[in-house]
């Protein structure tokens, strides 16, 4: 029961250790009810390492943990607690088990019973007596000896007596087939700061780094009005849309991800409001398939989560396009290969140019000088100074090409020697002479039932 009463003091009062408990119980209790008022699930760790060394020689020791237990007690160790003793994995794996949950125990308060002793009476209490020699801050270099109540932190196993202790999952330890042990680093316990786990900034960095490719992948394909301006088309709606839930979730969770505390919960929220977002293209998975935060088990709700916001993002939306960009061989000459006998057949082919040169001379001089032809032939055409594969320029390129600032578009004649050269050697060739001067080129294919 929380003790919510003040002291009341008055003149004449006789000052026992009774009077300092209940006003330091007023205090605690008001604390932790405040807190859990206003935060959500305000216990578990915000830093935890473990050794990882010690796991390798059957121990399981602590080298930092700082928080919050479930009943408000803060923990500071190795700073302001002592670290709890280590742990023999050997002594917790019993009757073949092959995995193994650790705690970080404390006892319980016992409400008008005895919460500090000495260390060497043997009583299992909260607290431990400890006399420390503190100096008077006011001034005085005089010292006095203090008691201090020293927090009585010990490590405890799965399939232990949990009687009459608080308890926070540590860490799971797993056996492997040859006998060693090893940290489950999928294994979660309650964080109240993301960054206290190496799990979470994992799956936060992994899923980053997703959206950041899949939103310059959408970007590319944007069709460009002018410098500033990006332009979509009917076409190009689910594209949109895409892109628009990437850029909108992926700088909020950069903030969390380089912020210097970030809430599991506030990480969680993120990435469901995405994954609700992506449900919208999915047919088989929808927004009340997602899982729900569970603070004593962030484990498998975030790897859920994850995985199932790994399946979204990898929803296809078919690009309407392919782009094939042209390699420089030699001076003059670029070639790419088209691997696909659909990319001949039944597509239509558009060479995209932009160049040094002003664009009307580009436009008016491009067909004249520019050979197209397979890679394989265009020495030949050009000793002989044959005709390569007919261009025409098309000043507003069909809708799902992504027009691209600068760049002119020419549509290739699939018809003559040069284009038949092309679909047998399953190649293409350019030849663009130094009039146009630092040109770049791509090799459109837009699929015949796209145009």
């Amino acid at each position: 029961m929380r003790q919510l009463q003040p002291v009341v003091w008055s003149k004449g009062v006789f000052l026992s250790p009774q009077h300092l408990q209940a006003q330091d119980h007023f205090f605690e209790d008001s604390l932790r009810f405040t807190m859990e008022s206003l935060s959500f699930c305000h216990w578990g760790f915000s830093s935890l390492k473990i050794e990882s060394s010690s796991i390798g020689e059957g121990r399981l020791e602590i080298a930092e943990v700082t928080g919050l237990f479930p009943d408000g007690l803060a923990f500071d160790t190795p700073g302001a607690d002592p670290a709890p003793g280590s742990r023999a994995l050997d002594e917790c794996f019993k009757d073949g088990c092959d995995a193994c949950i650790f705690y970080l125990a404390i006892p319980q308060v016992r409400p008008g019973g005895i919460n500090v002793a000495l260390r060497n009476v043997g009583l299992s209490t909260r607290f431990y007596s400890e006399l420390q020699m503190l100096r008077d801050e006011n001034g005085s270099s005089v010292e006095k000896p203090v008691s201090l109540a020293r927090k009585n932190l010990r490590i405890v196993a799965e399939g232990e007596s949990f009687e009459g202790l608080v308890l926070l999952p540590l860490a799971r330890v797993v056996r492997t087939e040859t006998g060693r042990y090893k940290l489950d680093h999928d294994f979660i316990g309650p964080m109240i700061d993301i960054h206290a786990s190496d799990r979470l900034m994992s799956i936060l960095r992994g899923l980053s780094e997703v959206l950041v490719s899949r939103g310059t992948q959408l970007a590319g394909a944007r069709r460009q009005r002018n410098q500033s301006l990006a332009d979509f088309s009917a076409s190009d709606v689910a594209s949109f849309w895409l892109l628009y839930t990437i850029n909108t979730h992926l700088p909020l969770l950069n903030h969390l991800m380089h912020a210097n505390h970030s809430r599991p919960e506030t990480l969680f929220l993120q990435m469901l409001s995405l994954a609700g977002a992506l449900t919208t293209f999915s047919r088989a998975l929808g927004p009340l398939d997602l899982p729900r935060y569970e603070h004593e088990k962030q484990g498998p709700c975030f790897l859920e989560l994850e995985s199932q916001l790994m399946k979204l993002l990898d929803t296809v939306i078919p690009s309407r396009f392919i782009a094939l960009p042209l390699r420089q061989v030699r001076d003059s000459v670029y070639v790419t290969d088209i691997d696909r006998d659909e990319y001949l057949s039944n597509a239509h082919l558009y060479l995209a140019i932009t160049s040094d040169v002003p664009t009307a001379e580009l436009v008016s001089r491009t067909p004249a000088l520019v050979k197209a032809c397979s890679a394989t032939h265009l020495e030949t055409l050009i000793r002989q100074a044959l005709p390569g594969v007919a261009m025409t320029h098309v000043p507003s390129p069909p809708q799902e090409i992504p027009v691209k600032l600068r760049y002119q578009y020419f549509s290739l004649d699939r018809n003559g020697v040069a284009w038949e050269s092309i679909k047998r050697a399953r190649n293409f060739g350019v030849y663009v002479p130094g009039e146009i001067a630092n040109p770049q080129m791509e090799l459109i294919v837009l699929p015949s039932d796209s145009a």
